[in-house]
């Protein structure tokens, strides 16, 4: 049950509005409600601040009760800004008699025209086309602004847009995932787009990558870049259901200008391959964009050695993805979630940490760690799913990237699936479970209580939320029910945790779905996604 909240429900002002933005035929719903606010000023780094007050703001993704929408409604993402006066809600539009909640399935921020503000990329993954009526999926695009975002300038674009590769046929799911970063050195963030159930040829769901770059007005359709396994620069070869693209990640792994994109195919090698499955591929940037050479990957397969023991299996690596630095020496890491991986428990979990250096990615080069690992809390049992969701910066303030892991099926006592999350401290030897940090919602302070199928730690991410010092951290519960909640309708929760020199430190109070209702809109499973630098 939720303890204290820390927003109450938007104010309702004369100010308040609603309408709906069409781009290439598709519709989106939209309401701004105004909230007093008192303005910050910020400072260090930060990773989603729209309104540019040097802190960081946030998107989270739930699903909806409809309670007043002009067109039934695929999903929500709610925006809350620290300075910005308002909350701003985007609702995608069923358009057709059938089709799934996928409006926010993916969430990326990054400052794609330069300006100084990050704008705020949406992934609606089975968004029908208006052209041939197939659904293929989409992305919004809003550009940041003092103002916050800027409805009225959004941009659209999916798989009949001109200028954008391939064709929208169904269930390509094209803004399955996002990742942001300049991968080409311009200044300018660009945006990477997963389509995992693209068909290559005649090979069905195969997967591509769509890479949009940024520009002066945002980002183009010129130059797009489209990445498959069916391509000489792209290792391995397109199969059915390899899912490449699945994941996405964006960030420097060496350290030249360029910004490098990794993408995981999970379900690459999946009913072939007994000592692992997914493979995870780095490919490098540069000034015309990702580079088509010296790309290198890793299966599944190829780090079952590093695990150390015969019963430890990584099943799907690549079903999260990350990158940092996190030990410190200028080279960034790519870690790779792998929750279905056999730990001996069935779906314990485990991440793969792979070295940064100027070679590539390599099976040699790789660090396991499992529940099992010395120092880390807690003890690996079917279905933790640890390494479900990964989130990466420097909570501690000590210039390495630390590692935020949720584990949302971990068992709490006898509570199933109500989840847990560790958090790895980086050092100069790298991650290791010296010194982790645990957290579940029976801790002293963490708001609510552990309960069965809460899923805490579903989405996760670190961002700048105070303004000042190391970085800080927001954890989910999709699945929290609050006081108002019918049963099995939870409202979902969000609890933050503040960066300090000995890790996170559980804030008092979260923000729920109940607390950010509307005349218009009531969130349901709040925490689907958390807008931060992960796919």
């Amino acid at each position: 049950m939720l303890t204290a909240l820390a927003v109450s429900v938007p104010a309702q002002a004369a100010a308040d509005e609603f309408r709906t933005i069409t781009r290439e035929g598709v519709v989106l719903q939209y309401q701004r409600v105004a909230k007093a606010v008192t303005p910050m000023k910020g400072t260090g780094p930060t990773r989603s601040d729209f309104d540019g007050d040097g802190v960081d703001d946030v998107a989270i993704t739930s699903d909806l009760w409809n309670t007043g929408l002009p067109h039934y409604p695929t999903g929500l993402v709610v925006v809350r800004y620290s300075s910005a006066p308002q909350v701003d809600y985007y609702a995608g539009v069923l358009s057709t008699g059938s089709g799934c909640g996928c409006f926010g399935a993916a969430l990326a921020a990054g400052d794609f025209n330069g300006d100084g503000y990050d704008d705020l990329a949406i992934g609606d993954s089975d968004e029908v086309d208006p052209g041939n009526k197939t659904h293929a999926g989409g992305v919004w695009v809003f550009p940041g602004s003092r103002t916050g975002l800027l409805v009225d300038s959004a941009q659209h674009f999916n798989q009949s847009s001109p200028g954008v590769p391939g064709a929208a046929e169904d269930y390509d799911w094209f803004g399955s995932a996002l990742a942001a970063g300049d991968i080409n050195g311009d200044g300018r963030d660009d945006l990477a787009i997963g389509a995992f159930g693209e068909a290559i040829g005649s090979v069905e769901e195969a997967g591509a990558v769509t890479v949009l770059y940024g520009g002066v007005s945002g980002l183009r359709t010129t130059g797009v870049q489209q990445l498959h396994q069916n391509q000489a620069a792209v290792p391995g070869s397109a199969e059915r259901r390899d899912h490449f693209g699945g994941t996405l990640a964006i960030g420097k792994f060496n350290n030249n200008k360029y910004a490098d994109l990794v993408i995981g195919a999970p379900q690459e090698n999946d009913g072939n391959a007994w000592t692992g499955t997914g493979m995870v591929t780095l490919m490098w940037g540069s000034a015309n964009g990702v580079k088509l050479s010296g790309a290198t990957s890793v299966t599944g397969a190829a780090v079952q050695k590093a695990t150390g023991r015969a019963d430890t299996i990584a099943w799907y690596l690549g079903d999260a993805l990350a990158i940092g630095d996190v030990n410190g020496d200028g080279f960034s890491e790519v870690i790779a979630g792998a929750s279905g991986a056999q730990t001996p428990h069935i779906n314990g979990g485990l991440i793969a940490v792979f070295t940064g250096r100027s070679g590539g990615l390599s099976g040699s080069a790789v660090k396991i760690i499992t529940q099992r690992t010395a120092g880390m809390p807690g003890s690996p049992e079917s279905d933790d799913r640890f390494g479900a969701a990964l989130a990466v910066g420097d909570v501690t303030g000590d210039g390495r990237a630390d590692v935020l892991v949720g584990a949302p099926g971990e068992a709490i006592g006898t509570k199933t699936g109500a989840g847990t999350v560790v958090l790895l401290k980086g050092s100069a030897s790298g991650l290791t479970g010296s010194g982790a940090q645990g957290f579940d919602q029976d801790h002293s302070v963490v708001p609510g209580g552990a309960e069965r199928d809460d899923r805490f730690g579903g989405a996760v991410a670190i961002l700048n939320l105070d303004g000042k010092g190391p970085l800080d951290a927001l954890v989910a519960s999709a699945g929290e029910e609050v006081a108002g909640d019918q049963a099995g309708y939870p409202s979902g929760t969000v609890s933050r945790f503040h960066g300090s020199a000995s890790g996170l430190v559980p804030q008092a109070g979260s923000w729920s779905g109940v607390s950010l209702s509307t005349d218009r809109l009531r969130p349901m499973s709040f925490g689907m996604r958390i807008v931060g630098p992960h796919s």
